[in-house]
């Protein structure tokens, strides 16, 4: 089996490299000499727990919407994150491009597998209908996921007025001479939700490992997708149908409590962690790593916050006290260093999210019972993550403040993710809910509008010069 998969593994990288290349094989129909194609039931299973797989890259994302510090070096070093971390609406991105296509280029290798194993694994040898049908099943859920991200990072965002707007190639076989047309928003939002309800009947209620997605998988991604499209009927019916398989919370002012000198020393800033909260934590409904660079400060921690983005976290938040510490670089610049050091779930999906998605979608129902029990969400979140002298409960008395509430929160919560970015970029084609982003740095005052041609992201260049079999269009003009 490690044969096999080595074997898979190094040539379906290349085939998914097909827009780059030239002269790549059929994988399934023409097998390079000493290759292996997948057969088996297990030869396809493997692609699903290889974790190599679960990774997207997200750190542009993080600088748009100041989930990050970068130190002055880091900044010169990378013109592009230059650009996304001051806001500079003049450069012109697409020149800029090629140091941000791996996060083009690794999802849409990580689809080739999605594909792989929705196209092979119905025929799959050596298993039962049940097991076929499962992980078949468990490929949709997957491609649904990687569609949803490369979606919101390389189109605009999904309104009924947007919606035949180009978006991103729709890849939907394994083979590199199949056609890669470029979708519109509505192409590929329906083609997400088509796949997530095909899957929904043969989606086991528990995985083999955290990367198999389950049916409270397949009810989360429904509710995260149906958001992103303004459907908030649907969103809470399935943050509904999600919460009633699992609505576990982690304790995590009771993971503070178990290494509170650690934390509240000023001058300590090892990575040390007490218990698992990653991988064992009961909110998991599916483990992704988010970023392949999530963990690269002091330490092998994660990425260092600015001030400004610190101080939105409440007095006595545990999700601020336990992954980031104020320090003094050197030079003199204030700031906050990673002190966590566990692998985080950022690019998957954990039972909060399901929370703060049926709270906004009851709070914009209106009425005092509902922004009651949408505050009531909200708080039971906020009780395991706020230290007691520290919590008091939340309430509204409009739909508006509901929103902001719950929006802020769930900042907080999915930091350094696509959630925040996803909700933002929802929430400024609103009039009511748009924000204008503002920042500091060395005096100088920095702004992001709601209509900031930055909040899409340009394919690589790379991708445009070799479209595939298709056409593909950018979809920003800089």
């Amino acid at each position: 089996m490690n044969k096999v998969k080595t074997h898979l593994l190094s040539w379906g990288m290349l085939c998914a490299f097909g827009f780059l290349l030239s002269g790549c094989n059929d994988y399934l129909n023409e097998i390079p000499k000493g290759q292996k194609t997948p057969t088996t039931w297990e030869d396809y299973n493997a692609f699903v727990r290889t974790t190599e797989k679960h990774y997207f890259e997200m750190d542009q994302l993080f600088c748009l919407v100041g989930d990050l510090f970068y130190t002055p070096n880091q900044l010169n070093s990378n013109q592009l994150v230059n650009t996304h971390y001051f806001w500079k609406e003049d450069v012109d991105r697409t020149l800029i491009n090629s140091t941000d296509k791996n996060a083009y280029y690794n999802a849409y290798e990580a689809l080739f597998y999605a594909n792989l194993i929705v196209d092979g694994a119905p025929s799959a040898t050596e298993s039962t209908e049940e097991q076929r049908n499962m992980l078949t099943a468990q490929g949709r859920v997957l491609r649904a996921l990687i569609y949803h991200y490369l979606v919101n990072y390389y189109a605009d965002q999904y309104t009924e007025e947007n919606k035949h707007y180009l978006a991103v190639p729709l890849v939907t076989s394994p083979s590199v001479t199949s056609p890669s047309p470029q979708g519109t928003l509505e192409e590929v939002y329906r083609f997400i939700l088509s796949d997530l309800e095909a899957a929904l009947p043969y989606l086991p209620q528990e995985g083999e490992s955290l990367f198999h997605p389950t049916l409270v998988t397949g009810y989360g991604l429904l509710a995260r997708v149906y958001l992103s499209m303004n459907n908030y009927d649907k969103a809470l019916e399935y943050a509904d149908r999600a919460l009633t398989l699992n609505d576990s919370l982690f304790d995590w002012v009771a993971f503070y409590e178990a290494d509170r000198a650690r934390y509240e020393n000023p001058t300590l800033y090892t990575a040390g962690v007490s218990g698992n909260p990653e991988r064992d934590n009961p909110e998991n409904y599916y483990f992704h790593f988010g970023s392949m660079n999530m963990y690269r400060g002091n330490n092998g921690t994660s990425y260092a916050l600015t001030p400004e983005r610190a101080a939105r976290f409440e007095t006595g938040d545990t999700r601020l006290l336990t992954h980031w510490k104020r320090r003094v670089s050197a030079s003199g610049i204030v700031y906050y260093s990673g002190i966590y050091g566990l692998e985080p779930n950022k690019g998957g999906m954990r039972s909060p999210e399901m929370y703060y998605i049926k709270a906004e979608c009851l709070a914009r129902q209106g009425g005092a019972d509902n922004l009651k029990a949408a505050m009531e969400l909200v708080n039971s979140v906020r009780k395991t993550r706020i230290l007691p002298e520290n919590y008091t409960e939340w309430s509204a008395e409009t739909t508006k403040e509901a929103v902001e509430k719950i929006i802020s929160d769930k900042a907080n919560e999915y930091i350094q993710s696509q959630v925040v970015f996803c909700d933002y970029r929802r929430l400024n084609k609103t009039t009511e809910y748009a924000r204008t982003l503002t920042k500091t740095v060395d005096g100088v005052t920095y702004t992001l509008k709601p209509d900031s041609h930055l909040w899409i992201m340009p394919f690589p260049n790379e991708a445009m010069s070799n479209p595939g079999n298709g056409t593909l269009t950018q979809n920003v003009a800089k």
